[in-house]
C-alpha cells in the first residue's frame, strides 16, 4: 500500500470531517483528528485537539448547517492541503456564530495508514479584492 494520498481519498475524508462538524459529533472527531491537531480560529485563537472536540461534547457549539464548497486539493505524498469556502449556521454559547469563512485543512496519512486531520486554519471570508 502506498502512503501517498489521492485527491479522491482526501475529498472523501474531508466530507466525513464536514459531517462530523455539522453533527457536532465528538466521537467521530476523536477518530478523525490527529493526536497533535491544532485548530486556528477566525480571530487567531488556537485550539488543541481536546479543546476542538470539547466545543461539541460540552454543547457549547451547535451547528444547524456546516457546508464546504470550492474545495481545492493539493497532494504532497502522504500530506494534502485543502483550501475551501465554508458557510455555517451555528451558535457558540448564546452567540450567533453563523457566517462565511475560508478553511485551510492539512490532511495526513499517519504511520499506521490512517488518514487524519492535522490542522485547520479558519479565516473570515473577505470580499474579493478590487481590480
Amino acid at each position: 500500500m502506498t502512503s501517498a494520498l489521492s485527491e479522491q481519498t482526501v475529498a472523501g475524508f474531508v466530507e466525513e470531517w464536514r459531517r462530523a462538524e455539522e453533527d457536532g459529533d465528538p466521537a467521530a472527531l476523536e477518530k478523525l483528528l490527529a493526536d497533535d491537531f491544532v485548530g486556528v480560529g477566525p480571530r487567531g485563537f488556537l485550539r488543541s485537539r481536546a479543546q476542538w472536540i470539547a466545543r461539541y461534547s460540552s454543547g457549547t457549539v451547535r451547528n444547524a448547517s456546516f457546508r464546504l464548497s470550492d474545495a481545492r486539493v493539493r497532494t504532497y505524498g502522504p500530506t494534502a492541503v485543502v483550501v475551501a469556502a465554508q458557510t455555517q449556521e451555528s451558535v457558540n454559547g448564546d452567540a450567533d456564530a453563523s457566517g462565511a469563512f475560508r478553511f485551510t485543512l492539512v490532511v495526513v496519512r499517519g504511520a499506521g495508514g490512517q488518514v487524519r486531520l492535522a490542522g485547520v486554519h479558519v479565516s473570515p471570508n473577505a470580499a474579493p479584492a478590487a481590480g
